[in-house]
């Protein structure tokens, strides 16, 4: 039990560290009066695109509402996908091959659990397609009631529909 607890905090740590590694120190080009910018990190050859693309968030069958905008940030052969803000954000690792592979998804706090995947983790699955600029990731995410943290690890399925702007 404290094993599996172990691995979610862990792969939440892995995620939260690699998305905030490309976030910082960003040397963005905007253009203020358009809803969507584009813009280049200088020298760590990131390509950053933030906006008003579309996501679609089904959490255990339910549809689950994000709102904010959406980023999508390809660097060192892979595309970090963060929708919403805060404690209702969502973030995604996919690959640039075809079909991408998932490295980590960040479902965030759904019913009191702290819902993720990340590759090679015991319990969740994950696949996805791309075409065009929209993503389509599948899986089970795996997580621990934080009320009831020894109660087990929980499993729910999820489905993300993201177009990057």
């Amino acid at each position: 039990m404290k094993r599996g607890f172990l691995v979610v905090v862990g792969g939440a740590a892995v995620v939260i560290a690699g998305l905030s590694g490309c976030s910082s120190d960003e040397k963005k080009s905007e253009s203020t009066a358009s809803a969507t910018a584009t813009a280049s990190a200088e020298g760590g050859g990131a390509s950053v695109t933030t906006g008003s693309g579309t996501a679609k968030v089904t959490i255990d069958g339910k549809d689950h509402p994000v709102s904010g905008s959406i980023a999508c940030v390809k660097q060192g052969g892979n595309v970090n996908i963060a929708l919403g803000q805060g404690m209702t954000g969502i973030t995604a690792v996919v690959s640039e091959a075809d079909p991408p592979a998932v490295t980590a998804v960040q479902l965030g706090n759904i019913d009191g659990v702290m819902l993720q995947y990340g590759a090679g983790a015991p319990g969740g699955s994950a696949e996805a397609t791309k075409d065009g600029n929209k993503y389509t990731i599948k899986g089970n995410a795996t997580g621990a009631d934080m009320a009831n943290p020894m109660a087990g690890v929980v499993t729910k399925p999820f489905e993300l529909e993201v177009t990057c702007p």
